[in-house]
């Protein structure tokens, strides 16, 4: 009887502790079921931002970032189209800077299930065109100028006419936050 009540007991705990998952497995989880096959056939062609949602769905317009205790930033929520070709070309279209209308290569990761875009230039945290010599060789000493040469991003869904892509929100790397990307193909 002892044993029986000590099982019931802790049933509950072992459940609990088995059922917990890490950071990674629960976007795994979330992540579109096709397979990689289907995700590199339906990538293919032009996707136009919608819009940009919560996990719920609910749409945000517009994002405060707050830069420190006393300057924040309104984004008022926009994302360019993007031309992903056949051939392994992409393309960034319609950005509001042309500095930021990357293109390049993509692949479609298969083992980490992960779309790859690596540029054809690298993209920096500062626009190193704007900066003078001497600043930008002070970044570069400092360890303050970061060089950016591909982006990863993950699908929550793909179809014909719809793409939705993870736009991951800071985490302890205890739950899973996110906005969602809502792209249409033209």
């Amino acid at each position: 009887m002892k044993n029986i009540l000590l099982a019931i007991m802790f049933l509950p705990i072992l459940t609990f502790s088995q059922s917990t998952k890490s950071y990674l497995e629960l976007i795994d989880d979330a992540k579109t079921k096709k397979s990689a096959d289907q995700i590199e056939e339906l990538i293919i062609g032009t996707w136009e931002f919608e819009k940009l949602t919560d996990s719920n769905g609910k749409a945000i317009s517009e994002i405060t970032h707050f830069i420190n205790d006393t300057i924040t930033a309104n984004e008022v929520v926009w994302r360019p189209s993007m031309r992903i070709e056949k051939n392994g070309i992409y393309k960034l279209m319609g950005c509001d800077n042309p500095y930021n209308c990357e293109s390049g290569k993509w692949e479609y990761d298969r083992e980490y299930k992960l779309f790859r875009m690596t540029y054809d230039e690298p993209k920096y945290n500062v626009p190193i065109d704007k900066l003078a010599p001497g600043l930008l060789e002070q970044l570069k000493k400092s360890g303050s100028l970061m060089v950016f040469t591909k982006n990863e991003i993950e699908f929550a869904e793909i179809t014909e006419s719809e793409l939705v892509v993870f736009d991951l929100l800071p985490s302890d790397g205890t739950e899973f936050k996110y906005n969602l990307l809502v792209y249409r193909k033209k």
